[in-house]
Protein backbone atom coordinates (compact mmCIF):
# COMPACT_ATOMS: atom_id res chain seq x y z
CA UNK A 1 0.00 0.00 0.00
CA UNK A 2 3.10 2.28 0.23
CA UNK A 3 4.30 4.18 -2.48
CA UNK A 4 7.50 2.81 -3.84
CA UNK A 5 8.03 6.42 -6.14
CA UNK A 6 10.54 8.46 -3.76
CA UNK A 7 12.98 11.20 -4.01
CA UNK A 8 16.45 11.08 -3.79
CA UNK A 9 17.62 9.72 -0.73
CA UNK A 10 18.56 12.11 1.63
CA UNK A 11 20.38 11.21 4.77
CA UNK A 12 19.47 11.91 8.32
CA UNK A 13 20.01 15.00 9.49
CA UNK A 14 22.08 15.55 12.75
CA UNK A 15 20.38 14.20 16.18
CA UNK A 16 22.40 13.85 19.69
CA UNK A 17 23.97 10.23 20.17
CA UNK A 18 25.47 10.76 23.66
CA UNK A 19 26.05 13.54 26.56
CA UNK A 20 29.44 14.59 28.86
CA UNK A 21 29.47 16.94 31.67
CA UNK A 22 33.02 17.04 32.33
CA UNK A 23 34.48 18.88 35.51
CA UNK A 24 34.65 22.30 35.43
CA UNK A 25 38.36 22.07 35.91
CA UNK A 26 38.82 21.01 32.02
CA UNK A 27 38.31 24.55 31.56
CA UNK A 28 41.78 25.06 32.95
CA UNK A 29 40.88 26.60 35.85
CA UNK A 30 38.66 26.48 39.55
CA UNK A 31 35.45 28.24 39.23
CA UNK A 32 34.53 27.82 35.67
CA UNK A 33 31.16 27.68 34.59
CA UNK A 34 29.96 23.78 34.31
CA UNK A 35 30.07 22.54 30.51
CA UNK A 36 28.03 19.60 28.97
CA UNK A 37 28.66 17.96 26.10
CA UNK A 38 25.73 16.55 23.50
CA UNK A 39 27.46 14.53 20.91
CA UNK A 40 25.41 14.58 17.41
CA UNK A 41 25.55 12.06 14.26
CA UNK A 42 26.41 12.65 11.84
CA UNK A 43 29.00 15.80 11.40
CA UNK A 44 26.54 18.72 10.58
CA UNK A 45 26.76 20.19 7.48
CA UNK A 46 26.59 23.95 6.32
CA UNK A 47 23.00 24.03 5.85
CA UNK A 48 23.04 22.74 9.29
CA UNK A 49 25.57 25.24 10.84
CA UNK A 50 23.31 28.56 8.82
CA UNK A 51 19.68 27.24 10.93
CA UNK A 52 21.89 26.33 14.29
CA UNK A 53 23.09 30.02 14.17
CA UNK A 54 19.94 31.34 13.78
CA UNK A 55 18.45 29.54 16.57
CA UNK A 56 21.03 29.01 19.13
CA UNK A 57 19.89 32.67 20.73
CA UNK A 58 16.96 32.08 21.40
CA UNK A 59 17.36 28.68 22.86
CA UNK A 60 20.21 30.31 24.99
CA UNK A 61 17.67 32.75 25.97
CA UNK A 62 15.34 30.72 27.19
CA UNK A 63 17.08 28.62 29.10
CA UNK A 64 19.46 31.17 30.73
CA UNK A 65 22.87 29.78 29.35
CA UNK A 66 26.10 31.25 29.10
CA UNK A 67 26.84 30.04 25.72
CA UNK A 68 25.85 26.91 23.37
CA UNK A 69 28.55 26.61 20.60
CA UNK A 70 29.46 24.06 17.88
CA UNK A 71 32.60 22.49 17.80
CA UNK A 72 33.16 19.86 14.74
CA UNK A 73 30.46 17.21 15.63
CA UNK A 74 29.66 18.29 19.44
CA UNK A 75 27.77 21.28 20.99
CA UNK A 76 29.11 22.90 24.37
CA UNK A 77 26.70 24.39 26.28
CA UNK A 78 27.74 26.25 29.65
CA UNK A 79 25.67 27.07 32.52
CA UNK A 80 24.77 26.44 35.70
CA UNK A 81 25.07 23.23 36.69
CA UNK A 82 21.32 22.49 38.16
CA UNK A 83 20.02 23.90 34.69
CA UNK A 84 22.65 21.38 32.72
CA UNK A 85 21.19 18.41 34.36
CA UNK A 86 17.89 19.00 33.31
CA UNK A 87 18.42 20.62 29.76
CA UNK A 88 19.22 16.95 27.77
CA UNK A 89 15.14 17.31 26.78
CA UNK A 90 15.26 20.38 25.69
CA UNK A 91 18.44 20.02 24.06
CA UNK A 92 17.42 16.74 21.87
CA UNK A 93 14.23 18.91 20.78
CA UNK A 94 16.66 21.83 19.93
CA UNK A 95 18.67 19.84 17.51
CA UNK A 96 15.24 18.14 15.88
CA UNK A 97 14.31 21.73 15.10
CA UNK A 98 17.50 23.11 13.61
CA UNK A 99 17.81 19.53 11.85
CA UNK A 100 14.14 20.37 10.34
CA UNK A 101 15.42 23.87 9.76
CA UNK A 102 18.40 22.72 7.87
CA UNK A 103 16.45 20.60 5.61
CA UNK A 104 13.71 22.76 4.72
CA UNK A 105 16.95 25.11 3.40
CA UNK A 106 17.98 22.30 1.48
CA UNK A 107 15.34 21.60 -0.34
CA UNK A 108 14.29 24.90 -1.11
CA UNK A 109 17.62 25.68 -2.42
CA UNK A 110 16.95 22.62 -4.54
CA UNK A 111 13.79 23.57 -6.19
CA UNK A 112 14.54 25.98 -8.71
CA UNK A 113 11.12 28.59 -9.02
CA UNK A 114 10.61 30.91 -11.98
CA UNK A 115 7.76 33.00 -13.04
CA UNK A 116 5.93 29.95 -14.72
CA UNK A 117 5.88 27.48 -11.06
CA UNK A 118 3.71 31.13 -9.31
CA UNK A 119 0.08 30.29 -8.95
CA UNK A 120 -1.82 31.80 -11.08
CA UNK A 121 -4.93 34.00 -11.04
CA UNK A 122 -7.37 31.35 -11.57
CA UNK A 123 -5.47 29.43 -9.71
CA UNK A 124 -5.70 31.51 -6.30
CA UNK A 125 -9.35 32.28 -6.98
CA UNK A 126 -9.79 28.14 -7.00
CA UNK A 127 -7.99 27.71 -4.13
CA UNK A 128 -9.89 30.53 -2.07
CA UNK A 129 -13.30 28.43 -3.41
CA UNK A 130 -12.16 25.33 -2.03
CA UNK A 131 -11.17 26.11 1.14
CA UNK A 132 -14.59 27.74 1.83
CA UNK A 133 -16.04 24.68 0.18
CA UNK A 134 -13.85 22.37 2.86
CA UNK A 135 -14.76 24.43 5.67
CA UNK A 136 -18.52 24.25 5.43
CA UNK A 137 -18.37 20.24 4.90
CA UNK A 138 -21.35 19.32 7.37
CA UNK A 139 -19.03 17.57 10.25
CA UNK A 140 -15.63 18.31 8.65
CA UNK A 141 -14.10 18.53 11.94
CA UNK A 142 -15.50 16.19 13.74
CA UNK A 143 -14.16 13.48 10.84
CA UNK A 144 -10.28 15.05 11.26
CA UNK A 145 -10.68 14.31 15.05
CA UNK A 146 -12.16 11.16 14.42
CA UNK A 147 -9.18 10.05 12.08
CA UNK A 148 -6.87 11.19 14.83
CA UNK A 149 -8.73 9.35 17.43
CA UNK A 150 -8.46 5.93 14.98
CA UNK A 151 -4.64 6.39 13.84
CA UNK A 152 -3.50 7.71 17.24
CA UNK A 153 -2.05 10.64 15.39
CA UNK A 154 -2.18 14.12 16.87
CA UNK A 155 -2.35 16.06 13.64
CA UNK A 156 -4.88 15.41 10.85
CA UNK A 157 -6.06 17.79 7.91
CA UNK A 158 -7.46 18.05 5.18
CA UNK A 159 -5.11 19.22 2.09
CA UNK A 160 -6.15 20.66 -1.27
CA UNK A 161 -3.26 19.45 -3.90
CA UNK A 162 -2.83 21.04 -7.40
CA UNK A 163 -0.14 20.69 -9.54
CA UNK A 164 0.78 24.35 -8.46
CA UNK A 165 0.61 24.27 -4.72
CA UNK A 166 -0.20 22.01 -1.25
CA UNK A 167 -2.88 23.76 0.66
CA UNK A 168 -3.94 22.97 4.17
CA UNK A 169 -7.72 23.42 4.14
CA UNK A 170 -8.95 22.50 7.88
CA UNK A 171 -6.65 21.56 10.58
CA UNK A 172 -6.92 19.41 13.72
CA UNK A 173 -3.88 19.63 15.38
CA UNK A 174 -2.58 18.77 19.36
CA UNK A 175 0.83 18.79 19.07
CA UNK A 176 1.18 22.71 18.07
CA UNK A 177 3.13 21.29 14.38
CA UNK A 178 1.75 24.83 13.49
CA UNK A 179 -0.23 24.35 10.76
CA UNK A 180 -2.63 26.75 9.81
CA UNK A 181 -5.72 26.47 7.11
CA UNK A 182 -5.03 28.30 3.83
CA UNK A 183 -1.26 27.64 4.71
CA UNK A 184 0.64 26.53 1.76
CA UNK A 185 3.69 24.00 1.65
CA UNK A 186 6.52 23.99 -1.12
CA UNK A 187 4.53 21.39 -3.35
CA UNK A 188 7.57 19.12 -4.16
CA UNK A 189 8.57 19.00 -0.43
CA UNK A 190 5.36 16.83 0.16
CA UNK A 191 4.14 13.29 -0.13
CA UNK A 192 0.80 14.52 -1.03
CA UNK A 193 2.48 15.62 -4.61
CA UNK A 194 3.31 12.22 -5.20
CA UNK A 195 -0.12 10.53 -4.07
CA UNK A 196 -1.24 13.34 -7.18
CA UNK A 197 0.37 11.45 -9.58
CA UNK A 198 -0.06 7.64 -8.96
CA UNK A 199 -3.52 7.92 -6.90
CA UNK A 200 -2.53 5.68 -4.28
CA UNK A 201 -3.14 5.83 -0.49
CA UNK A 202 0.65 6.20 1.48
CA UNK A 203 0.89 4.89 4.94
CA UNK A 204 3.68 3.97 7.03
CA UNK A 205 4.09 3.36 11.06
CA UNK A 206 7.94 4.43 11.86
CA UNK A 207 9.55 6.03 8.92
CA UNK A 208 13.51 5.92 10.57
CA UNK A 209 12.81 2.22 10.15
CA UNK A 210 10.66 1.83 7.12
CA UNK A 211 12.69 0.49 4.24
CA UNK A 212 11.58 2.65 1.60
CA UNK A 213 10.70 5.77 4.27
CA UNK A 214 14.04 5.97 5.68
CA UNK A 215 15.26 7.31 3.04
CA UNK A 216 12.92 9.63 1.64
CA UNK A 217 13.26 13.37 2.66
CA UNK A 218 9.50 14.35 3.57
CA UNK A 219 9.53 12.59 7.12
CA UNK A 220 13.19 14.17 8.09
CA UNK A 221 12.15 17.21 6.68
CA UNK A 222 8.69 17.86 8.69
CA UNK A 223 9.95 15.81 11.86
CA UNK A 224 7.02 12.77 11.61
CA UNK A 225 7.45 8.91 12.02
CA UNK A 226 4.12 7.78 11.17
CA UNK A 227 1.94 9.16 8.85
CA UNK A 228 -1.35 8.29 6.59
CA UNK A 229 -2.64 9.94 3.15
CA UNK A 230 -5.50 9.16 1.21
CA UNK A 231 -6.31 10.43 -2.16
CA UNK A 232 -9.79 12.86 -1.76
CA UNK A 233 -11.56 12.64 -5.55
CA UNK A 234 -14.63 15.25 -6.33
CA UNK A 235 -17.76 13.47 -7.29
CA UNK A 236 -16.70 13.93 -10.89
CA UNK A 237 -13.06 11.87 -10.04
CA UNK A 238 -11.20 14.64 -10.54
CA UNK A 239 -8.18 14.65 -7.92
CA UNK A 240 -8.98 16.91 -5.32
CA UNK A 241 -6.15 16.43 -2.63
CA UNK A 242 -5.40 14.38 0.64
CA UNK A 243 -6.80 13.69 3.83
CA UNK A 244 -3.84 13.12 6.05
CA UNK A 245 -2.46 12.39 9.43
CA UNK A 246 0.99 12.79 10.96
CA UNK A 247 2.35 12.56 14.64
CA UNK A 248 6.18 12.78 15.39
CA UNK A 249 5.80 9.37 17.23
CA UNK A 250 5.39 6.15 15.47
CA UNK A 251 2.05 4.54 15.38
CA UNK A 252 0.73 1.17 14.26
CA UNK A 253 -2.54 1.27 12.18
CA UNK A 254 -3.95 -1.79 10.54
CA UNK A 255 -5.95 -3.03 7.71
CA UNK A 256 -9.34 -2.12 9.17
CA UNK A 257 -8.03 1.45 10.35
CA UNK A 258 -6.73 2.31 6.82
CA UNK A 259 -10.07 1.03 5.01
CA UNK A 260 -11.86 3.46 7.82
CA UNK A 261 -9.71 6.60 6.85
CA UNK A 262 -10.37 5.63 2.80
CA UNK A 263 -13.82 5.78 3.79
CA UNK A 264 -13.78 9.32 5.21
CA UNK A 265 -11.99 10.64 2.49
CA UNK A 266 -14.74 9.07 0.00
CA UNK A 267 -17.25 10.69 2.48
CA UNK A 268 -15.54 14.19 1.81
CA UNK A 269 -15.20 14.00 -1.84
CA UNK A 270 -18.80 13.20 -2.24
CA UNK A 271 -19.22 16.74 -0.77
CA UNK A 272 -17.22 18.22 -3.41
CA UNK A 273 -18.30 19.42 -7.05
CA UNK A 274 -16.09 19.52 -10.14
CA UNK A 275 -14.07 22.46 -10.75
CA UNK A 276 -14.49 25.07 -12.86
CA UNK A 277 -11.44 27.03 -13.10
Amino acid sequence: MSSQHISSAYAWPPSVVGFDMPSPSVNGYEGAEPVMVAFLSPRPDHYWIEAFASEVGCFKSKHQLVDVRLDVQCLVVTGTAPGLRHLTLDLRDFVHRVSRLSLQRRVIDRITLDDTSAPTAAENIAAIRDLDLVAHIPGVMEILEAVARETGMRLTTIARVSDMRWTACVVYDTINFGLQPGQDLVLETTICNEIRQHGQTVMFNHASIHPVFSRHRTPALYGFESYISVPIYRRDGQFFGTLCALDPEPRRLDQATVQLIEKYAHAIGAELGGETV
